[in-house]
């Protein structure tokens, strides 16, 4: 156990330069596009339900007609 101990702090120490390295020197930017995390795209809904999801949430009339 004390290995593994030993080696994880070593890898902790190891990669946060290597990291802080990677992203100071836009490293990531000549790696090919598949090997590159996924942009995330907005999520774009239909037409008919544009009113109806806020924020995530659906919203749904009140059932005695008042609010």
């Amino acid at each position: 156990m004390r290995v593994f101990i030993g080696y994880f702090i070593w890898g902790l120490i190891l990669a946060a330069p290597v990291a802080w390295l990677i992203w100071k020197l836009d490293l990531m930017r000549a790696l090919p596009r598949w090997f590159q995390p996924r942009q995330r795209r907005a999520v774009r809904l239909p037409p008919q339900l544009e009113g109806i999801v806020i924020r995530g949430k659906r919203w749904q009339a009140p059932k005695d007609g008042t609010r």
